[in-house]
């Protein structure tokens, strides 16, 4: 047993640096040790090894390309759903540049030439967000199209398997990776037969590979979020590569993603994302799913959007009331010009301007508001194309509009119990900061009860009301966990709305605030920043509530929950 032991801390130490399948990346930096795994020679490349591709033998297959000139191939990746594509998330790190993907970039599909089919433009992309570079792990992201992929003969979704794979089992990869490291190159498709390895065998491939090839330093191996496959000394996946699936032979089902490996195919295993690991990331970003663009909530209203694009098909529902999209803070106050100069007014409409919510500017490309008011406006794998934020002014359309060239909810945002609200959109152009438009600080302090607060918005007057323009404030205490319960409980009492119960409060994620009965957030003030009254800090979001202003607290997103998640995806 403890020789054993040993020899896999022994293999594990060993387990050193040798170039991985990654593509050409002219965006990259080459700022740290594991550069030399993601080889920069040459774009094109293809399956060491490997056999030419039947024409629609892989109907998945997809060419991750870049250039105004001359295209030039990056990346491979897998369709999903005819909105949803599936690649490594190095790939997506390597044409994504000042906090968007570059202007060429595109998907071509439907060819067993990396530019032989249609290219599709990309309306948004998602990397997982523990994905780690140092380490090259939860290496895995999607991109959404901006249209549907037309499906035919030579185009289809790969269906995936969330089984956990073991070891010995037949699998098939396509791609147009390298002949050899800085070996020619081919347009053509190849595929290669492999098989997969537990991870034991894995490890002692790899300490074997390690000794022979005198490499040192490569990521650690990690059989939870990898599989390893091996085929022989000479085959195998190379530079180029990256990104394309991994499929089980038996039913051709996608088990893994090529995310890194050792000198191009010389008898060290290749590594894989493992796809089981991700099912329940996965489910929530790909865009097949049933539609969920939308508020939502046990009987009820509580502060959110009007969403004319949802279907109203489920309880919670009720809580995003939909009377009217354009709304205020209830029993507030005018607010002076120049006080909130952080808000953020989200509005659509081709033709008549519409209010949809809140947000705040946290950066000079980033907004922060609710997940479910990103949802209300997301369509089809992506945002309408009329969503502007309204910046600079008191009036909800009097400031200056922005596009939003990317948007990001939180991975584990849960709408059936409103939880985890929190998502970010990027612009496409830095804000113009002045004195009416500046970023707001955030806070991570861990906020309990007695806070005094201050909320502004353009919600409801109340339930149903008549609408302003003119943006309002609040201001409002923080309450602890067990008296926001009390609160809650004694208005389950009064008003007959048992179904709420006290359960769907969780102090971890939410921050409660109570005024006093008819002042309050209601419907349209959702996604505004809830903030610190003694230095401006925002500490919350408006999430969720009760009947507008009638005497139950109002719910925050809880910011210092979030405050990895948001350093990683602040512009």
């Amino acid at each position: 047993m403890d020789y054993k032991a040993g020899l896999l801390v022994f293999i594990t130490l060993l387990i050193g640096s040798l170039a991985l399948p990654t593509p050409e990346d002219a965006f990259f930096e080459v700022d740290d040790d594991i550069s030399i795994f993601f080889d920069q020679t040459d774009v094109n490349a293809r399956i060491v090894g490997g056999s030419p591709a039947a024409i629609g033998g892989h109907p998945h297959m997809v060419a991750m390309t870049s250039g105004a000139v001359v295209r030039s191939f990056h990346c491979g990746a897998s369709l999903i759903s005819q909105r949803t594509v599936l690649t490594a998330a190095h790939c997506i790190d390597a044409v994504f540049r000042d906090g968007a993907l570059v202007s060429t970039f595109r998907l071509n599909i439907g060819s067993n030439l990396w530019n032989g089919g249609t290219d599709y433009v990309v309306a948004r992309n998602v990397t997982h967000p523990n994905w780690y570079r140092p380490t090259i792990k939860e290496d895995i992201g999607v991109l959404i199209t901006a249209i549907n992929v037309a499906l035919s003969n030579l185009v289809q979704p790969v269906p995936l398997t969330y089984d956990f794979i073991v070891g010995g089992v037949p699998s098939i990869v396509a791609g147009w990776g390298r002949v050899r490291a800085d070996g020619a190159i081919s347009r053509q498709l190849l595929e290669l037969r492999t098989r997969t390895l537990d991870g034991a065998d894995c490890m002692i491939h790899v300490a074997r590979a390690g000794i022979l090839l005198g490499s040192s330093n490569a990521p650690p191996i990690d059989t939870r979020f990898e599989i390893c496959a091996f085929h022989s000394p000479t085959l195998g996946t190379c530079n180029g590569d990256s990104g394309s699936a991994l499929r089980r032979a038996s039913d051709g089902h996608q088990i893994g993603i090529v995310s890194w490996g050792f000198n191009c195919a010389l008898g060290a295993p290749d590594m894989y994302v493992r796809v089981s690991t991700y099912q329940d990331w996965l489910r929530s970003v790909i865009s097949y799913m049933p539609d969920v663009h939308a508020l939502w909530w046990w009987p009820g209203a509580f502060p959110t959007p009007e969403d004319v694009f949802i279907e109203k098909d489920d309880d919670v529902f009720t809580f995003f009331d939909q009377t009217d999209v354009n709304a205020r803070i209830v029993g507030g106050s005018p607010a002076a010009i120049g006080s909130h100069p952080h808000m953020v007014a989200m509005t659509f409409g081709a033709v008549l301007r519409s209010f949809l919510c809140g947000a705040s500017l946290i950066s000079q490309r980033t907004v922060l508001t609710a997940a479910h008011c990103i949802d209300a406006v997301f369509r089809d794998g992506a945002l309408v194309s009329t969503l502007r934020l309204n910046i600079g002014s008191n009036f909800w359309n009097g400031g200056t509009d922005y596009i939003v060239a990317r948007n990001v909810t939180h991975p584990n945002w849960h709408r059936p119990t409103v939880k985890q609200d929190i998502g970010v959109l990027i612009t496409a152009i830095n804000v113009a900061l002045s004195n009416l438009v500046q970023p707001v600080p955030l806070t991570y302090d861990y906020i309990g009860g007695g806070v005094p607060s201050i909320v502004a918005g353009w919600g409801l007057v109340r339930a149903n009301s008549h609408i302003s323009m003119q943006l309002l404030e609040l201001r409002v205490s923080t309450l602890d966990g067990a008296d926001c319960m009390t609160h809650v409980a004694r208005v389950d009492l009064v008003q007959g709305t048992s179904r709420y119960g006290v359960a769907i409060i969780d102090p971890r994620f939410e921050i409660c605030t109570y005024h006093s009965p008819g002042l309050g957030t209601c419907n349209g003030d959702s996604g505004s920043a809830l903030r610190r009254a003694i230095d401006g800090h925002q500490i919350g979001i408006v999430s969720w509530g009760f009947a507008c202003a009638v005497g139950a607290p109002d719910m925050f997103v809880r910011v210092s929950t979030y405050q990895n998640w948001l350093r990683s995806v602040i512009v």
